[in-house]
């Protein structure tokens, strides 16, 4: 398993309230990412994986189900389908 860095995953994944399909995915992503105390570039992972869910409406749902469910990148990571951990994996700083 790659070192999950910066953790965009905030929300992280890409992440946010039922309510939060107001904000987009990016914003949401970093909003999960303040409160998770997130740490690295936020932003461009927020940006990546925005773009990961403007793909595949499956990980955008996921993303925002994990920012729901967990309080850090690490349990959202964990919890994540294959095909979101991929997307996680993809905007890491470290890929």
């Amino acid at each position: 398993m790659k070192k999950i860095a910066g953790g965009a995953l905030a929300l992280t994944i890409l992440l946010a309230s039922t309510a939060a399909y107001a904000e987009s995915t990016e914003e949401m992503c970093v909003r999960v990412s303040k409160e998770w105390g997130t740490q690295g570039d936020v932003a461009g992972q927020c940006s990546c994986l925005a773009g990961k869910a403007a793909e595949d409406a499956a990980i955008d749902e996921e993303l925002r189900s994990l920012g729901d469910n967990y309080s850090s990148d690490q349990e959202a990571y964990d919890s994540a389908s294959d095909g979101t951990k991929a997307a996680f994996d993809s905007c890491s700083v470290n890929s």
